[in-house]
C-alpha cells in the first residue's frame, strides 16, 4: 500500500508559486484581448504656458508589477521633480511649464517600459484686422424749414432798380454740426405780388440762393449755410418753405464688429493681438532625472 501511495505522489502535479506578471506580458496579452495597458498617463493644459503631467498604474494591473520609475525626462519645457516612489493606481501629478510656444514631450521610464506623452504647440491665434476710423460722408439728409418775413428776414438795402422796393435776406443752415449743403430748393412761397423771389427780373441784383457773404455767387452747394433773397414793396407778412439737402462728415469705423463702437473694438483688437503675440518663456531643457534602483524589502 505504501508503495502504491509513493507511486501516485510521484506522478501527481505539485503546486508552484505564481510568477509576477510583467508589463511586457500584459502588452503581449493586450494585442490578443481587451486588457488595459499597464500604465496610464495624461498631459492637461492649465493655460497657454502651464500644464500638468500625471501617471499611474491601470486599475487592473497586478501590484507585483515593477512600477519603480527609472528615468524622468522633459523636452520643450520643465516639470517638478518626479517623486522617487513606485507608481500606484491613484496616480502622481506634477506641475509643468512649456518652453516657448512649441510642443513639449514628457517621458517616464520604468523597468517594464516607457510612458511618453506630447503636448501640442500653442495654436497660433488669428488677429482680426485693426479697426480704423475713416472720414466719410453720410447719405443725403433733408430738412424742411419755414421762414417768416417778420421773424427770419432782415433788410439789406433798397432795390437797385426798384427804389421803392426793399431787398431782404434770411440765412438758413442744417441743424447738424459740420453739415455741408448739397442743394437748397423752394417748396412754396406766399402768393403775393408784393413778395417776389429774386432775381425778380434782375431787379434784385442777386440770385435767389447765395452763400451768406458772397452775394455775387449763385447756389450754396458745398457751403455750411445759405442766404435766401427776396424783394418786397410793402410791409405785409410773407412766408417761405424751403428744403435743404445736406450731408454730414462722419468717422466710420472700418473693421469694427457690428454693434461695437471704435473705442471698444480697438480695445478688443489690442487684447487679441497681445494674446496672439504671447510667447511662453524659453527655457533650456534640463538633464533627465535618473532614479536609483530600490532593493525590495
Amino acid at each position: 500500500m505504501r508503495r502504491v501511495l509513493i507511486a501516485i505522489l510521484a506522478v501527481w502535479p505539485m503546486p508552484t508559486a505564481l510568477a509576477a506578471e510583467s508589463c511586457a506580458d500584459r502588452r503581449a496579452a493586450s494585442e490578443r484581448s481587451e486588457l488595459e495597458p499597464c500604465y496610464w498617463g495624461e498631459l492637461k493644459s492649465v493655460d497657454e504656458c502651464r500644464f500638468t503631467f500625471a501617471a499611474g498604474l491601470s486599475a487592473t494591473t497586478q501590484r507585483k508589477l515593477s512600477a519603480q520609475p527609472t528615468k524622468f525626462r522633459v523636452s520643450g519645457g520643465r516639470c517638478e521633480r518626479w517623486p522617487n516612489r513606485p507608481l500606484s493606481s491613484a496616480g502622481t501629478s506634477v506641475q509643468c511649464v512649456r518652453s516657448g510656444n512649441g510642443s513639449a514631450r514628457v517621458t517616464l521610464e520604468t523597468a517594464d517600459g516607457v510612458l511618453e506623452r506630447t503636448l501640442k504647440p500653442v495654436a497660433a491665434g488669428r488677429v482680426p484686422d485693426e479697426p480704423v476710423l475713416e472720414k466719410g460722408r453720410s447719405s443725403p439728409q433733408i430738412e424742411v424749414l419755414s421762414l417768416h418775413r417778420s421773424r427770419d428776414y432782415h433788410q439789406v438795402e433798397f432795390g437797385r432798380i426798384c427804389p421803392t422796393c426793399r431787398l431782404l435776406a434770411a440765412d438758413v443752415r442744417p441743424s447738424q454740426a459740420d453739415a455741408t449743403i448739397l442743394e437748397v430748393a423752394l417748396i412754396s412761397t406766399s402768393d403775393s405780388s408784393h413778395w417776389l423771389r429774386c432775381p425778380a427780373s434782375w431787379r434784385c441784383g442777386v440770385s435767389e440762393f447765395t452763400p451768406p457773404n458772397e452775394p455775387q455767387l449763385s447756389g450754396c452747394a458745398g457751403r455750411g449755410a445759405c442766404r435766401i433773397w427776396r424783394l418786397s414793396d410793402d410791409e405785409s407778412e410773407a412766408r417761405d418753405t424751403v428744403q435743404i439737402t445736406y450731408e454730414v462728415q462722419q468717422a466710420k469705423c472700418k473693421n469694427c464688429p457690428e454693434g461695437l463702437d471704435y473705442a471698444s473694438a480697438h480695445k478688443r483688437w489690442e487684447a487679441a493681438r497681445a494674446q496672439a503675440d504671447r510667447v511662453c518663456e524659453i527655457l533650456p531643457d534640463e538633464a533627465p532625472q535618473v532614479f536609483g534602483t530600490r532593493r525590495p524589502r
